[in-house]
């Protein structure tokens, strides 16, 4: 199986992004992203808000998807659909805070890999959602810490 995630939202002819613009799928974007002051534009999008985006997207399929197909009604994270830009954070914020257990989630079993990666990067989401101030990160930082480390050699061949 092969996936494509495309992000159209900074594609403009007209428009030269300033990087302070709250786009995105409410679902999927990175915690910071969601707080009051990203929304009034005083937060800068930076590559680590791809990268915990890219956590979130892992997180939802392993969660609500089985072989491609949407599980049934009624599942966790049925309310980050439904809720605002705050009420997301908080269901997050929640998520994260949780002491949770593999048998506690029911992860479905075409996505045990994209779960195992999202889990073992969640101590670093967390990490930045409670640090303040934030740290400044590199994006290389971001990508081999958060990201390369936690994907098994098998994984990434």
């Amino acid at each position: 199986m092969i996936g494509v995630l495309n992000d159209y939202d900074l594609s403009s002819l007209k428009h030269t992004p300033t990087g302070r613009e709250r786009t995105g799928t409410v679902p999927f974007m990175a915690m910071e992203l969601l707080t009051t002051k990203a929304l009034t534009g005083k937060v800068e999008h930076l590559y680590r808000h791809d990268a915990e985006s890219f956590i979130w997207v892992l997180t939802f399929a392993s969660l609500r998807y089985e072989d491609g197909k949407p599980l049934n009604e009624g599942r966790l994270l049925d309310n980050w659909l439904t809720v605002d830009a705050i009420g997301c954070y908080k269901e997050k914020n929640t998520f994260l805070s949780l002491e949770r257990r593999d048998d506690d989630l029911q992860v479905s079993p075409s996505h045990q890999t994209n779960w195992n990666i999202a889990r073992s990067c969640f101590h670093h989401v967390a990490s930045i959602t409670l640090a303040y101030p934030r740290p400044v990160l590199d994006d290389d930082v971001v990508f081999r810490d958060w990201l390369e480390a936690q994907v098994p050699p098998s994984v990434r061949e």
